[in-house]
């Protein structure tokens, strides 16, 4: 039986693009095609997600990394445009999911982007939707850790003394998911078309086509299956 969920953050609750952010970056006069990218592969991003490095340590390897000398603030603001959305019923569905499971978040994201998503969340929603509407929220900036390391999952799991078996991931990343599971986890790998709100149930017992249901339909079938 679920009685936990853990959800990731971007992409799975907030909708994220990061063509935005790239195309702030070329306005603020970046050469570079692909800025966002290009971190990644510098591995800038990874670091400061994972609370390795300071604000202040990461804009200066964003300069060096994209080879143009930005103000500290054009990159904050580059940073955070990469969130475009927190969608209505996204926001009515964590509401009605208070008080009948413990939900948490575990979100790969630095330090930055942690403190914008809980105001701009904030703005959307019209109340603190992160502190009422969930146990806890966890960002990678703060464990010093990320996602897919399956220590994250078990930091949650041992702090809230959460039975595995009853505590679902959703999650956007497959390596998310699998590493999840790999400490006992039940898992739910969100798919391109799916949303939070329309999730898709395999029946594998009965061979139907799958289901499309909302997420508290789901988990009554979920339950049945565990």
């Amino acid at each position: 039986m679920i009685k936990n969920i853990i959800f990731d953050l971007c992409g799975p609750i907030i909708t994220l693009d990061i063509e935005l952010m790239n195309r702030r970056f070329h306005e603020f006069g970046v050469k570079v095609d692909k800025p966002y990218q290009l971190l990644r592969e510098f591995g800038v991003t990874k670091k400061y997600e994972a609370g390795e490095i300071s604000t202040s340590n990461f804009t200066q390897q964003v300069r060096l990394v994209l080879g143009c000398p930005l103000y500290y603030s054009q990159i904050i603001q580059a940073w955070n445009t990469v969130i475009v959305d927190f969608p209505k019923k996204h926001i009515k569905l964590l509401k009605k999911l208070k008080g009948k499971y413990k939900t948490f978040i575990l979100s790969n994201s630095d330090e930055t982007n942690a403190a914008y998503f809980r105001e701009y969340m904030k703005r959307r929603a019209r109340f603190d939707i992160l502190n009422d509407c969930f146990d806890e929220v966890f960002f990678s900036c703060d464990l010093h850790d990320r996602k897919p390391s399956p220590a994250v999952f078990q930091h949650i799991v041992d702090k809230h003394h959460l039975i595995p078996s009853e505590t679902l991931v959703i999650d956007d990343y497959k390596a998310h998911c699998e590493a999840a599971a790999s400490i006992g986890l039940q898992t739910h790998w969100l798919q391109e078309g799916e949303d939070i709100c329309d999730l898709t149930y395999w029946d594998f017992s009965s061979g139907r086509k799958p289901l499309r249901l909302n997420i508290l339909d789901f988990l009554k079938k979920h339950t049945t299956q565990c």
